[in-house]
């Protein structure tokens, strides 16, 4: 039998070419220059931790009224359709 001699595969080189623009607004991640703009001046403020923890509860505050209700109405409504269903 002959042995065989393994062939050498060629070792990838990458040359910064691009094939294909990769900055579009459908991948994960992409944000457009507003969005980067609007993010800088957000970061630019320099908000502590308690400040930060203070709008999160305070915004958490102002929806909590607006959850409980569509919740309550979507258990009402599954308990209609439930009975309803029964009858």
């Amino acid at each position: 039998m002959k042995s065989k001699e393994k062939k050498q595969k060629p070792v990838f080189v990458d040359d910064g070419r691009t094939i294909a623009d990769m900055d579009c607004e459908v991948i994960t991640g992409y944000k457009s220059k507003e969005a980067r703009k609007n993010h800088e001046e957000i970061r630019s403020l320099n908000l502590t931790k308690k400040e930060r923890k203070a709008i999160y509860i305070g915004v958490f505050k102002y929806f909590m009224p607006y959850f409980l209700c569509f919740l309550f109405v979507f258990v009402s409504l599954l308990l209609i359709m439930y009975f309803g269903m029964r009858g």
